[in-house]
């Protein structure tokens, strides 16, 4: 009964990111990066040459390769990336808590755990649903400007870049539940995500930030070992969102 009842709120999440246009702004977001990322590598290299020729400057810039596809893609996601996601998951609870929504859903049989987990289920699908676009998207345009590259390499940053994304999403969601309109929310997670890139500058502690994510991408890419310490930081954040907004909730007035 309550499984039913779980993929009942996920389609009724999925049915409302229809409806409102933020699945397809997200899908086309994380479309447009994966195939713009290729783009933008191979021939950035090319039009600068163009440009210094004209001014008489004598620029050598190395020729293009499949890890500045890549490394384009990681930087247009982890930043612009991450903008779009915050600002397409701060009402994940808010705006239902706004508008009345929350409260008609919890006079009928749902549980306030079950309508949390359901929020956090349906937004972390459709990030992943997403990203896939986007790295089929790159994965297609990377192999035509470039030939090969190492699949498997690429595939592992993905699922890293994925889970830097997931902490903002999660933090986002935990605001969401927390703040009473999703303007604040968005605002807190923002502030949020520069304070984890800040602390992975602080020495041995900082090393468990979710910021140097971004940094075993590149290490991944290298096909050296990545450092554990940033996966552990980053999965403790994601349980402590889960587990903050599932206590919270439960005593929430509505």
């Amino acid at each position: 009964m309550k499984t039913n009842l779980f993929w009942t709120l996920i389609h009724k999440e999925w049915t409302e990111q229809l409806r409102s246009g933020r699945l397809v702004i997200l899908l086309a977001v994380f479309l447009f990066f994966g195939i713009s990322s290729p783009l933008i590598a191979k021939f950035i290299p090319d039009i600068l040459q163009s440009l210094m020729k004209g001014q008489n400057i004598i620029l050598h810039i190395p020729a293009a390769t499949w890890q500045d596809a890549i490394a384009q893609f990681v930087k247009n996601l982890s930043q612009m990336g991450l903008f779009v996601v915050i600002l397409l998951s701060m009402g994940t609870v808010a705006k239902e808590k706004e508008n009345g929504t929350a409260s008609f859903l919890l006079v009928k049989p749902v549980s306030r755990n079950l309508f949390i987990l359901s929020k956090f289920s349906a937004q972390l699908l459709v990030l992943f649903v997403s990203i896939s676009l986007g790295f089929l998207a790159m994965v297609f345009y990377t192999k035509v400007f470039f030939g090969t590259f190492p699949m498997i390499a690429f595939v592992e940053s993905t699922l890293v870049l994925f889970l830097y994304l997931t902490v903002v999403q999660f933090v986002t969601i935990l605001f969401s539940v927390l703040m009473k309109t999703q303007i604040v929310a968005g605002l807190l997670a923002f502030v949020t995500s520069f304070i984890i890139s800040g602390v992975s500058m602080l020495g041995k502690p900082g090393l468990f930030s979710p910021g140097h994510l971004l940094d075993e991408i590149q290490t991944c890419l290298n096909g050296s070992l990545m450092d554990w310490k940033p996966f552990a930081g980053a999965f403790i954040i994601l349980l402590c969102c889960v587990g903050i907004s599932l206590r919270y909730f439960r005593n929430w007035e509505n």
